[in-house]
């Protein structure tokens, strides 16, 4: 992890030990010296975070609230900057630059855990894992930061949507108990419309007509694109915690596991059986997806946060095809497709 500092850096060091008191002149030399301290921070908070929702403990919001500073940040960054700017020039680039990096730091190094943590055998949900760890990254290493992040409005200001967004999707279930049908397109809203208006500011950061129309575009196509490929987000803040295939269910207790079977015990029927975690006062939707050589069934359940080891439920079939044999799957996924769990039994 490279040091905060570099020629730029340097550059607005001697203008803050210049033009600002000393408590913050000691407080920017500090995180000078111990760069790595807010990404460790952050993750820390995020794994205890998830713990805590891993064993359904309610104080976990108190950890989440704090990666919610970043969406107040997120809305009065640009007139706080302008302000700053206003009365001391290099000062107020300096410590806007400062709080908006480490906040970006504080959201992304807090939402990995989760996002990890909730990451399933699917090709997207890998990929947005990926891009959500190298975005953490590229917040910790400051020369590539301030040459391809920070130089510039637009790209602050879409990178720091990008990562309230991360956030959003992480903590606004623990927080004000929105189900992830409800948190994706009200984060995806939210960050449309803040970009909407931070418009203005961020072309006028761009000289060129071809960079102004990459950022409209960009602006534009990437909600957009999030919202269609919303199914490959990792569903976080929810875990599963048992998940087996059985024939008998007794008071939400399955019965012994089996990954395979004959025609003749398919007339008892088959269970899929699951145990999900899910933040204290969330009322989540789940869908059971039977697929079979190309054929599809949904059977929708509910679940509600809260319950140290996971709330039960399960998805019983009992009318097969009159050819059934082969590998069956049962998908465990939120309403807008979010893989849960992914279940496999064979019929001989």
């Amino acid at each position: 992890m490279e040091p905060r500092s570099g020629i730029a850096e340097n550059a607005a060091m001697s203008t803050v030990e210049q033009m600002s008191p000393q408590p913050l002149a000691r407080i920017a030399r500090f995180f000078e010296r111990v760069p790595w301290l807010i990404p460790l921070i952050s993750f820390v908070s995020g794994v205890i975070g998830f713990a805590m929702v891993k064993r359904g403990a309610d104080l976990a919001w108190i950890v989440a609230m704090v990666a919610l500073t970043g969406w107040v940040w997120l809305l009065i960054e640009p007139l706080v900057r302008r302000a700053l700017e206003r009365r001391r020039a290099g000062i107020g680039k300096f410590v806007a630059n400062f709080l908006t990096q480490s906040l970006q730091q504080e959201m992304l190094f807090f939402a990995l855990p989760f996002v990890f943590g909730a990451t399933q055998r699917d090709t997207g949900q890998i990929v947005f894992l990926v891009i959500a760890a190298v975005a953490a990254l590229l917040t910790s290493i400051d020369p590539l930061y301030e040459r391809w992040i920070a130089a510039r409005a637009a790209t602050r200001l879409l990178f720091h949507a990008y990562c309230s967004l991360i956030a959003a999707v992480v903590v606004l279930p623990m927080v004000v108990h929105l189900s992830l049908e409800q948190a994706v397109p009200f984060a995806l809203g939210a960050v449309g419309v803040w970009l909407l208006l931070t418009a203005p500011m961020s072309l006028q950061s761009l000289r060129s007509v071809r960079l102004k129309a990459a950022w409209i575009a960009c602006s534009l196509v990437a909600p957009l694109a999030l919202w269609l490929l919303r199914a490959h987000i990792p569903p976080a803040g929810l875990a599963v915690t048992q998940a087996v295939i059985t024939q008998s269910i007794d008071n939400l207790t399955p019965g012994t596991p089996a990954r395979t079977f004959t025609a003749a015990q398919l007339g008892n029927g088959v269970i899929a059986f699951v145990a999900i975690r899910a933040p204290s006062g969330v009322a989540q939707s789940i869908v059971f997806d039977w697929r079979h050589r190309g054929s599809s069934e949904r059977i929708t359940s509910t679940i509600h946060g809260g319950n140290d080891s996971g709330w039960r439920t399960y998805s019983r079939k009992q009318s097969f095809p009159q050819d059934a044999r082969g590998r069956w799957l049962v998908d465990v996924r939120t309403p807008q497709g979010q893989l849960l769990k992914r279940l496999q039994f064979t019929v001989n």
